[in-house]
């Protein structure tokens, strides 16, 4: 009753069949009726089934049954194969299994099956196909496992097996043909048993941690291989040349290692070798000319490694099998040679992908004129004049491809007939190209920023309709904001800044269906509009460095998914916006360079133990308002995500990102370290920075600062705290940043700053410390430059001696000092998470006596 449109459960009647032996109900699960409901087999797998003593195959794959497997089916005398896999909701685990099982085939693949193999695995002499991937499992691999020696398929991909190194015992399966373990948590280096495994034709251990050289086998070893994964794991070393010669390979893929070296000529280059991934890792050198002899390739990626010299275009057409070939981000010099060749060629290959980044190219490859590339990546190269028509294969109507990206070059105008082609994925950014802006027919993905384009064209809209990203930042767009934007209803991203619009924000665009909203660095001014009732955008709201005024509109509190929220640089006015503080997922608050005053944020009653405030906030920036009063320490006490924690560089994905349209949307940030401005393109999470710089407050600083342990940056320059600094700053062990410069801190710098190892920035500049540096540890790593300004502070890194000698460069300003003050450019560590970047100049009057001195 295989694939016979089933559906319910599986009637009680059933249990009279006693003497059957094989139950095939699979592929009975038939998708979803119109009201929902899932037609297919389902309910639980009845208990009855363990009284079929003749029963040899059970197959109830690709249906929708739940609950738990009975367990006792598993000592069915005679059951050589049991298929559950693909029921999604079925649970169950391994339970002892007994000596002398004839299974042969135990496949629980995508169900909810929990827990460990028990070592009792080894009891099934008989088993082939072990098939426990994408369930819930947990543990090891038992030693025991190395006793099945029938074992040809062995599948723990994706399960939640955390193995560790990797068991010698699975040297000892010489019947494996196929061995995937993706996934697994294996650590360690492959062992030497592997080398064991001559019958292997997969061998798939990619998205581990595996280590160590390429060493564990050899090329005799794996004569019948079809199929090497690798990938994602931290490999090391050279790849091994043999590889590339194994006689029946068709798949490698080494992607994403640290893998290192230059690649090495080889010989007798396989036959059936077709795709090739060695992208992502260390590799140098030349590309060895024996990978032109693989004549059946029709993949091959070396991108974003450091491979070096010229390799002539040319070269490459002589795959006639090549599909796709991709050398980007390399250091190559790619020589467009191949003026030669024309439609007659009648082995011309047909690439489908061709990924020419950053490889130093003059001019566009002719090949473009014959053949109609799908996914094209010519970025970051030098080529410039206009973008030819004939880039599509000569095709100007009807044209429909995946990926078109020219940006990061020098183009000047487009002579391609854009508004023919069907285009899902569009980057013309970083050119100069002028005039109006070109529409493709129904594109997901527009990115024309840092060009010289002056108009969007009103039938704009009228072209898209799925969601849609469009980027139009660092143009010279000019006017209003265009009305026709208001009835993108598709539109999720929109980003003009850096341009020169002017006149009021729509409320339309506020109150809408935008995901992200940027419209930084424009001339628009007036008021925020308050009228935001329902929807709003759902992430980020970026209004920074405009001539907007008035209050805050408390509408924008209707914005309850909103994680970045910058209105940094404006002209707003009135008290700190309290409402804000209720938005759960906000992790970015710029406010900075306004005219905002009083005391920030008023702190809910104890006893509301429901409130969010601030649950998600990992930037603060508040510097150059008017706030003031004291800082309340349980506002601090508030913001839990910087009280987390983490150090271990693979607990992240765990940047603020998104996926829209098909491409990763991840903001920079403009980052100053030591001195030196760098633009990061990834935010961890785990990345706190709290900026409250030249405002007013007053009183001491609270000791529940020191409890955000991922802060990386704390800026309270500026203002008039009193009082000493808490030893609980200690606590801070990942603070990068610390300036607590031109308030009226007394007493003695606590011994704990000294345990700060990651501090590369400090500034106590300007205030009434005294006594001993504390010696030892991070302290000492600074100049004068970092205490200046502190009449009673003595002992290194200062030249004062703390017995009396030695010259005053902690002494308070003379007259002259101070009519010649040194003005000090302090940069101030600074980040967003996603949708927002931006950097923190600080400028202050250091009076101070001495030589003149500034910071690097």
């Amino acid at each position: 009753m295989q694939s016979c449109n089933l559906s319910g459960p599986i009637c009680p009647s059933f249990s009279r069949l006693r003497s059957l032996a094989v139950v095939d109900l699979s592929n009975n699960n038939q998708g979803y009726s119109d009201d929902g409901s899932v037609i297919a087999l389902s309910g639980p797998i009845p208990e009855f089934f363990a009284d079929f003593r003749h029963l040899t195959v059970l197959q109830l794959s690709n249906n929708n049954f739940n609950g738990s497997l009975p367990r006792s089916i598993f000592q069915l005398p005679r059951l050589r194969v049991l298929n559950v896999s693909s029921n999604s909701d079925l649970a169950g685990s391994l339970p002892e299994l007994p000596a002398g099982s004839s299974l042969e085939v135990l496949n629980l693949k995508e169900t909810k099956f929990s827990g460990q193999i028990p070592s009792s695995v080894g009891n099934l002499k008989h088993l082939k196909t072990l098939d426990i991937s994408e369930t819930n499992g947990s543990g090891g691999i038992p030693g025991s496992i190395g006793d099945l020696a029938s074992l040809s398929f062995l599948d723990l991909s994706s399960s939640g097996f955390q193995i560790g190194e990797l068991p010698a015992a699975i040297g000892r399966l010489q019947s494996l043909s196929t061995l995937r373990l993706i996934g697994c948590g294996i650590s360690g280096e492959i062992p030497s048993s592997f080398a064991n495994l001559t019958r292997l034709t997969e061998l798939d251990l990619s998205r581990n941690n595996i280590s160590g050289p390429i060493t564990f086998f050899s090329k005799e070893s794996f004569l019948n291989l079809k199929r090497l994964q690798l990938c994602c794991n931290s490999l090391s070393g050279p790849v091994p040349s043999f590889i590339f010669s194994l006689p029946q390979l068709e798949f490698v893929s080494l992607m994403s290692n640290n893998l290192a070296g230059p690649l090495p000529e080889f010989s007798s280059p396989s036959p059936f070798l077709q795709s090739i991934y060695l992208d992502y890792n260390q590799l140098n050198g030349s590309i060895p000319l024996s990978f032109f002899e693989l004549t059946g390739l029709q993949t091959l990626d070396l991108s974003r490694n450091s491979l070096t010299g010229t390799v002539k275009l040319s070269s490459f057409w002589k795959l006639t099998n090549l599909s796709n070939l991709c050398l980007s981000a390399n250091k190559l010099t790619v020589i467009v040679d191949d003026e030669h060749v024309s439609s007659s060629s009648a082995s011309l290959p047909q690439i489908n992908a061709l990924g020419l980044a950053c490889c130093n190219m003059t001019k566009i490859p002719s090949i473009l004129r014959y053949v109609l590339v799908g996914d094209l990546d010519l970025s970051c190269n030098q080529i410039g004049g206009s973008i030819p028509k004939w880039i599509w294969g000569g095709q100007v109507e009807n044209v429909d491809v995946f990926k078109f990206n020219l940006s990061r070059n020098e183009f000047t105008r487009i002579d391609l007939p854009l508004a023919n082609a069907s285009i899902y994925y569009l980057d013309l950014s970083f050119n100069k190209i002028q005039g109006p802006i070109p529409i493709p027919v129904s594109p997901q993905f527009l990115d024309y920023s840092n060009n010289l384009f002056s108009s969007i064209p009103q039938y704009l809209m009228e072209r898209v309709s799925s969601p849609f990203f469009l980027n139009l930042a660092n143009n010279t767009l000019r006017g209003g904001i265009p009305p026709m934007l208001c009835n993108a209803s598709s539109l999720q991203f929109l980003d003009i800044s850096y341009n020169y619009f002017s006149g009021h924000v729509p409320s339309c665009l506020v109150d809408g269906h935008l995901i992200i909203l940027k419209m930084r660095q424009n001339r628009l001014e007036g008021r925020l509009p308050d009228d935001i009732r329902g929807s709003c955008v759902s992430q980020t709201i970026d209004f920074n460095g405009n001539q907007i005024e008035g209050e805050l509109p408390r509408s924008l509190s209707n914005c309850s998914n909103l994680e970045v929220f910058d209105v940094g640089n404006n002209n707003f006015r009135g008290h700190f916006p309290g409402w804000i503080m209720k938005l759960p997922k906000l992790r970015v608050l710029v406010l900075r360079s306004n005219g905002f005053s009083g005391a920030v944020g008023k702190i809910p009653v104890e006893s509301d133990q429901n409130r969010t405030d601030f649950l998600s906030l990992q930037i603060i920036d508040l510097a150059s308002n008017n706030f003031s009063g004291a800082l309340d320490p349980r506002w601090f006490e508030k913001l839990r995500a910087m009280m987390a924690s983490s150090t271990n560089k693979n607990d992240a994905p765990l940047a603020l990102e998104n996926n829209l349209s098909g491409k990763f949307y991840r903001d920079t940030v403009v980052v100053t370290y030591k001195g030196t401005s760098r633009t990061v393109s990834k935010i961890l999470v785990a990345f706190a920075v709290i900026d409250l710089s030249s405002n007013a407050f007053a009183g001491a600083i609270p000791a529940s600062i020191g409890r955000l342990a991922s802060l990386r940056g704390l800026n309270l320059s500026g203002n008039a705290l009193a009082g000493t600094i808490p030893p609980e700053l200690g606590g801070l062990r990942q603070l990068e940043s610390l300036d607590l410069s031109s308030n009226r801190l007394e007493g003695r710098i606590p011994e704990a700053l000294a345990s700060l190892t990651s501090l590369a920035w400090l500034n106590l500049s300007c205030n009434r410390l005294e006594g001993s540096v504390p010696q030892g540890g991070q302290l000492l790593t600074f100049t004068n430059a970092s205490f200046l300004g502190n009449a009673g502070l003595c002992g290194k890194p200062l030249s004062r001696r703390c017995d009396g000698g030695g010259s005053d460069a902690g002494a308070p300003a003379s007259e002259h000092g101070r009519s010649s003050a040194d003005t000090i450019v302090m940069f101030c560590l600074a980040g967003s998470g996603y949708g927002l970047g931006f950097a923190v100049a600080i400028l202050f009057q250091v009076a101070c006596r001495g030589k003149r001195w500034s910071v690097c």
